[in-house]
């Protein structure tokens, strides 16, 4: 669902357990590498528990009713065509954006561009089925290079967070990762036990009422070895909804950027 317009107050706060109302948490954490590698309201939302490998988005009409070539954006198919993006932005450094379940890459193209005006070389993509999702992040790190990135970030929304969080722990060359209401596992893909192998900055980005995506971005912000994040905030907007908030948009565009 979309965020209200009231203003959100976000606090500088420990990560602790308690009972009764939860509350709201910025957590920053730095540590020493470890040597290894329906939402309160009632609107509905789509589940992150699919058991089909269909398309999650739009695919085939995505391109056209979001993204056309000009100046600043480039239409690619890469791994074997199998795969639709739009790169924006010329940056050195690159960062690749995995959508949310039943959306595509429309979803994170305002927060591209964001991020091309800062600098950054950006590449948005399409799944086409909800198998292999890790793979197909990872195959859009490579177009990414080849592009013209060499450091290169990831992010994700609900599903996309699981993806990016595994590849991250499959690749080396990642610089740092973004989760937004990543789901612990999803279709066999199971963060909840790659995050504590993932060597990089790690940011996890919930709603306090998105239950059980919250539960999970808490567990996996413990689970982390290296240099981590938790930002929770008010009310249950999921993934890229998240973004209507000025302040996580604010917080995720210094994250990606290591500013």
């Amino acid at each position: 669902m979309r965020g209200g317009s009231a203003i959100r107050q976000m606090t500088l706060l420990r990560l602790t357990q308690r009972t009764g109302r939860p509350i709201v948490v910025i957590a920053f954490t730095a540590l020493a590498l470890a040597g290894c590698g329906g939402s309160s309201s009632g609107t509905a939302r789509p589940t992150q528990t699919s058991t089909t490998a269909t398309a999650p988005g739009a695919t085939g009409k995505t391109l056209d009713s979001c993204a056309h070539e000009d100046a600043t954006t480039k239409i690619v198919h890469f791994s074997g065509a199998e795969l639709d993006g739009v790169v924006i932005g010329d940056g050195a450094t690159g960062v690749v954006l995995a959508h949310q379940l039943h959306s595509n890459l429309c979803s994170w193209l305002p927060f591209a561009r964001r991020l091309a005006a800062a600098g950054m070389r950006v590449l948005a993509f399409d799944f086409p089925s909800t198998s292999n999702l890790d793979r197909d992040v990872l195959a859009a790190v490579a177009e990414l290079r080849r592009q013209g990135a060499h450091s290169i970030a990831l992010a994700g929304a609900s599903m996309g967070g699981t993806a990016v969080l595994v590849a991250a722990s499959r690749n080396s060359n990642i610089s740092r990762v973004a989760s937004l209401s990543g789901p612990r596992n999803f279709e066999g893909l199971a963060a909840g036990r790659a995050v504590p192998r993932v060597r990089v900055p790690t940011l996890f980005v919930a709603g306090r009422d998105d239950s059980p995506y919250v539960d999970d971005a808490r567990a996996m912000y413990r689970s982390a070895t290296t240099e981590k994040r938790l930002l929770v905030v008010p009310g249950s907007d999921h993934g890229t909804d998240l973004l209507d908030d000025e302040q996580v948009g604010n917080q995720l565009l210094a994250f990606l950027t290591g500013r």
